[in-house]
């Protein structure tokens, strides 16, 4: 998913609004501390607010490096001890302007997300996964999908080639696959030595043949079929920066409507099949923050790419670990970030190993992902069904949410996880599929 961060979207768990409250690091009902996080643009206080369900369509943020570095290194007033206090300033450097500069600063509630709420409460929120760099879309896909980047900010047109996880899981012998939302291309299409198997096989996808890139539009009959599911499974939403038809990836000014019920598609299907949903783990998480507000200062993290020297991880996100093996409505408080994911894959697929030499140097300041996995199989298969009725108006939602004008110019999206802890190897069992 895409552009929005922690506080944005799920700090209202740790609020009164939240029935009940969750022990996350989120936002505070308390006055004080509010008024000490309050932006300022030319004197006029921003405070943080609440926005309605019906606040779908805002308008793009600035999300590359420069401007995240005055989002989170600008204190919210003078001598405040505080930073994280830059997002309106940067909001207003936007071309055009916005319209309503508060809206940086906006934050749902359940009425808004009842689909994360539900996963917050029945599986595992992160309340500290911070994007691995500060920087935005392109640079952190890189990070997430092959541990380091070789651009800064999002290149002109093509993505420099690199090796990705694709290459990893291969090398490696595992079987996976990629799922793409809508009728476009996923984000990997723009690094040509992948773009003639991405074209090749969404075409066989479309007569039936199961290739390693396929329309999401056949997942459900995949999952139900009993033919063998691959071990490790992307699954790409429809992008807001291409063209498109109907994106749900969350990226302004695509609203969270779309998003809300896409993934509550993937969870419906995943769970239509008991005896596969008791071997599942799935990860949600976001590319980057999108220029949204979030109190929490991003680690120090030293990382040098393409010549230059990004001391931080970018701002939280929003993360789920949505699984059997998860104990139920329990945060997992560690710190990670998007290299947590390829780390992961090394524990079950490379047991004692690293994935790579640039991802190893990250792990000391990083918990292992593996962590949030119970240390052994549950006695019970935890299978909580979304309602009918929330799931009545999470549909109802999407398809009132407005469409944004698609970007023809532009490939189907611009871009398309403390101390390390301690793991016994059963928490990753051979037989748990990784979504």
């Amino acid at each position: 998913m895409e552009n929005r961060s922690f506080d944005h979207m799920l700090g209202y768990l740790s609020t009164a609004a939240a029935n009940p409250p969750l022990p996350v690091e989120g936002l505070r009902d308390d006055a004080q501390w509010r008024i000490e996080r309050t932006n300022y643009f030319h004197g006029q206080p921003v405070p943080i607010h609440s926005l309605t369900p019906a606040t779908q369509s805002i308008e793009d943020p600035p999300h590359e490096a420069a401007t995240i570095a005055i989002q989170i290194n600008t204190p919210p007033m003078p001598d405040s001890p505080l930073n994280m206090g830059g997002f309106v300033e940067s909001y207003m450097q936007r071309q055009p302007l916005p319209i309503t500069r508060s809206q940086v600063m906006g934050h749902y509630e359940e009425n808004a997300v009842p689909i994360f709420d539900l996963f917050a409460r029945n599986f595992t929120v992160c309340d500290h996964w911070f994007a691995a760099l500060p920087t935005g879309t392109q640079a952190n896909r890189l990070m997430a999908m092959s541990g380091s980047s070789s651009i800064v900010d999002n290149a002109p047109v093509f993505l420099p080639d690199q090796e990705l996880v694709y290459d990893w899981l291969s090398s490696h012998e595992v079987n996976w696959c990629a799922y793409q939302s809508g009728d476009f291309f996923p984000f990997f299409s723009l690094m040509p030595r992948w773009l003639p198997e991405i074209l090749t096989s969404l075409a066989a996808s479309e007569v039936g043949v199961r290739g390693r890139f396929r329309r999401y539009s056949k997942f459900r009959e995949h999952w139900l079929a009993d033919d063998t599911m691959p071990a490790v499974i992307f699954i790409e939403p429809e992008y807001t920066d291409g063209p498109h038809a109907d994106p749900n990836d969350d990226h302004p000014p695509t609203g969270i409507a779309k998003g809300q019920a896409f993934l509550a598609d993937i969870y419906n299907v995943l769970l239509s099949k008991p005896e596969r949903w008791r071997d599942t783990l799935m990860v949600v998480t976001y590319d980057e923050h999108g220029g949204f507000f979030d109190h929490v200062t991003p680690m120090e993290m030293p990382t040098d790419v393409a010549g230059h020297r990004f001391t931080t991880t970018g701002v939280r996100v929003p993360a789920f670990v949505i699984s059997p093996h998860v104990a139920p409505g329990t945060p997992f408080t560690g710190r990670l970030d998007h290299t947590s994911i390829l780390q992961m894959l090394a524990d079950r697929f490379n047991p004692g190993g690293a994935y790579s030499a640039a991802v190893a140097a990250r792990q000391p300041r990083l918990s292992r992902l593996s962590a949030v996995l119970l240390d052994h199989a549950p006695a019970e298969v935890h299978t909580p069904a979304i309602p009918p009725a929330v799931m009545e108006a999470v549909r109802a939602a999407a398809a009132g949410a407005p469409v944004p004008a698609a970007n023809p110019s532009r490939a189907a999206g611009r871009r398309p996880t403390q101390r390390p802890s301690t793991m016994s190897r059963s928490r990753l069992r051979a037989n748990i599929r990784i979504c």
